[in-house]
Formats: C-alpha cells, sequence, structure tokens
C-alpha cells in the first residue's frame, strides 16, 4: 500500500553505492556515504581492494567489485582512436561486474542506486532488474541536450571515425543488451543516453558549462570533502609566501617536471611544497634547499590554506581542491579532460594555462609569478570560492538521494 514503506515515513532505507574505483571518483562519494550512514541509513558501497578500508571507515558495508575495475592511470597520450576504443573497454569491464553486484543485493533490493557516469549501464540495468529509483553520481562536468561532454573531449583528442571497428562493436554490443532488456524502444533510448537521469555533480554550478541549460534534474553540489583542520600541514615561520605543486593521481610520473620546478623556484623568495603523488620518491629530485619540500603525499586542504599559487595538472580533484580554498592557479593539462577543465579555468580567470610541451624553468618561473601578482585572479577565485561554500557539499548531496528515496517510496503502487 503507498505510504508503507519505512523510507516514506522518514525510516532509514538502504541505500547502494556503485562509485568507480579512482581517486577521482572515489573521494568526493566517500564523505556523502558519511554523511548518509551517520543518519541511520543502511548503505552498500562496491569499491576494489584499494578503496575498501576507507569505504569501510564510513561504516558502510564493503563489497568487492569481481572481477576488479582497472583503476590505471590512462595512456601519455589520449587520441582520437584510444578515445574510440575506451567505450568499449568500459562498457565490457562495467558488464563483467554486474552479476557481482546483483548477488549483493541478493537479501533484498536497496531504495535507490546511487552510480557513476562511468558505470552508467551497470546502474541503469540494475535498477531496471530490481525495479528501484536511480541517482547518477559525476565528478566532473556533466552533460545535456545543450552541452556534450563528449563532443567536448574531442576537441582535444581529435574527432573519432564513426566507422573505427570498436565503435562499431559498442554500437552492436548495446543493441544486443537493449533487446535483451524487453523494454520498448523509446525506453532503450533513455538507458543508454539518460537524459532524464536525476544526477548529482561534484561541481559547482558556476563552473558547468552552459550551467543555465539544466534544469532541476541535475544538482551542482560542489566538493564533498572537509576543508582540512591545518593540523597535518603549517607553513614555516619566515613568512614566505607558499607555492603548491601537484600533478594528482594519473599523470604524476613525472620527475624531469619537478626537478625542473625545483630549478625555477630555488631562487625564489618562496616556500614551495611538493605533493608527488605514489609514483616518484622524494630522493628522485637531488638535494633539495630549506625552503622546498617533498612529500610523496601531503594534505593538500592543509597546505592550500597558506598558499598563493597552486602549480597542478588541473584534474578536477586538484582543480576543486583549489578553488574551495580560494587560490588561483597554474595550469599544465597532460590529457583531454585536463585541458577541457583548464580551458574553463581560462574562461572564468581563474588560472594561467601552460602547455605541458612549453614547461620551461623559465616559463614556469614566470607563470606563477604572474598569477602570484594578478588581484583580479586572486578576487575571482575567491568569489568561486563562496559559491562552492554555497554549494552543499556532502550534506546537500544526502538530502537529494534521501528525498529520491521518499518520493519514489510513495510513488510505489
Amino acid at each position: 500500500m503507498t505510504g508503507t514503506h519505512p523510507a516514506a515515513a522518514g525510516r532509514p532505507g538502504h541505500l547502494a553505492f556503485l562509485p568507480y574505483p579512482a581517486y577521482g571518483h572515489m573521494l568526493p562519494v566517500l564523505p556523502v556515504v558519511t554523511e548518509l550512514v551517520a543518519r541511520g541509513h543502511r548503505v552498500t558501497c562496491f569499491a576494489t581492494e584499494e578503496f575498501l578500508d576507507r569505504v569501510r571507515a564510513t561504516g558502510a558495508r564493503a563489497l568487492r567489485y569481481d572481477p576488479p575495475l582497472s583503476s590505471d592511470p590512462p595512456p601519455d597520450v589520449v587520441d582520437a582512436d584510444e578515445c574510440a576504443r575506451a567505450p568499449l573497454k568500459n562498457l565490457t569491464s562495467s558488464m563483467s561486474v554486474l552479476p557481482a553486484v546483483e548477488r549483493g543485493f541478493a537479501d533484498g533490493a536497496p531504495d535507490v542506486i546511487a552510480y557513476d557516469t562511468t558505470l552508467w549501464l551497470t546502474g541503469r540495468l540494475l535498477a531496471l532488474r530490481l525495479g528501484r529509483p536511480t541517482v547518477q553520481l559525476s565528478p566532473t562536468f556533466i552533460s545535456n541536450e545543450h552541452y556534450s561532454l563528449g563532443e567536448h573531449h574531442q576537441e582535444f583528442a581529435g574527432r573519432i571515425d564513426r566507422e573505427h571497428p570498436a565503435i562499431v562493436e559498442f554500437g552492436d554490443r548495446l543493441r544486443r543488451i537493449a533487446a535483451g532488456t524487453g523494454l520498448p524502444a523509446e525506453r532503450q533510448a533513455e538507458l543508454f543516453f539518460g537524459h532524464e537521469e536525476f544526477t548529482v555533480a561534484f561541481v559547482p554550478k558556476e563552473f558547468q558549462f552552459a550551467a543555465e541549460t539544466f534544469d532541476e534534474r541535475h544538482l551542482f553540489v560542489g566538493p564533498t570533502a572537509g576543508e582540512g583542520d591545518g593540523t597535518q600541514w603549517q607553513p614555516p615561520a619566515d613568512g614566505r609566501p607558499v607555492l603548491l605543486v601537484s600533478l594528482g593521481t594519473t599523470v604524476n610520473n613525472q620527475p624531469g617536471f619537478f626537478r625542473r620546478c625545483v630549478e625555477a623556484f630555488a631562487e625564489l623568495p618562496w616556500h614551495t611544497v611538493f605533493a608527488l603523488g605514489g609514483r616518484i620518491s622524494p630522493g628522485e629530485l637531488g638535494p633539495l634547499p630549506p625552503h622546498v619540500e617533498a612529500h610523496p603525499w601531503v594534505p593538500l586542504a592543509d597546505v592550500l590554506r597558506h598558499a598563493s599559487v597552486f602549480l597542478c595538472q588541473s584534474g578536477m580533484g586538484s582543480v576543486l581542491e583549489s578553488l574551495r580554498a580560494g587560490v588561483p592557479m597554474v595550469a599544465v593539462p597532460h590529457h583531454p579532460e585536463q585541458h577541457i577543465n583548464a580551458k574553463r579555468l581560462t574562461e572564468l580567470g581563474l588560472a594561467l594555462v601552460v602547455q605541458r610541451e612549453d614547461t620551461g624553468v623559465e616559463m614556469l618561473r614566470a607563470a606563477v609569478e604572474k598569477v602570484a601578482g594578478d588581484a583580479g585572479m586572486r578576487e575571482r577565485a575567491g568569489q568561486m570560492r563562496r559559491h562552492i561554500r554555497a554549494a552543499g557539499g556532502a550534506v546537500r548531496a544526502a538530502d537529494a538521494i534521501e528525498q529520491r528515496m521518499r518520493t519514489a517510496s510513495l510513488e510505489a503502487p
């Protein structure tokens, strides 16, 4: 009977999360899971071995993707051929985990299925089979009828040949999967495109391309993690301005780049902090001056509380950390999605872009000094910080997922 579901009365429900197991995708989701667990909900979250302990720390039930989804860094060069092959690879891997995900709910279907955009078909097919509502989760820009992130991607990767064998095979497999659902043709199309899907994006609306074209089906909550408490990193007492340098988690195997940064900034009156990531060690940079420090890992939020400039690869996680702190950037994009982020930063006057082939010592030094001296850029970064604080983060995302659950339960026969 309508209204008898526990969620309809505001009581705890069971929520399923299917995040993609890469840092840029997992880290925005985990604070939302933490928030929902704290509200008394039962949460099941899938992950690979690398992230299971992080999931358990939220209080959620942690289940493994089986077989494990790959989160290996993309190749150094992402061109049109690589982009043509990627959808088929993603389709194969995401469909391979569907049986294990279904088994995870053998004792009862969850009330809502929240899935990463990368696992769009897995999430939608699971929801179809279990008869449950969905929430799509995006760590980056989202698409609608007016803006296509995929099309934008080709601006930097090159145009994809629609007759590429991998694209043809992708289309054939999708049609076979659709035929097996028993859905009418119009609903098969929606299964693929998802324009009617309710989506939570972990970016502020003011940063989204064509933001004015997105309606109430799209919620922009901004970054979800805390801003750091400043206890894990403190600046030295000599008052030097702080420069943070990081290449994120996917393109950080660049010891030559970090060595050029040491040379570029060693003679400047800056305190420079390197966050190297896990693929090179501080020792590979050679001897460092006293005002240059290198760490395999350092909490970016703690450093950005004190930083004047952030030199980064313009991955979305790094970008949002910087903007949340109101820090302007020097962006050195590598992959197409980073070029897209850098383009948006340039449009909004939040960063100076340096192409990776131009990262010589003099160019890096000049770029950092230019950004540091640009009062307008710092003011615009401060304005974006205010937008991010107003976006709502993990609390607003949790509110939306709860509302999705309760509305669906009230509508159920």
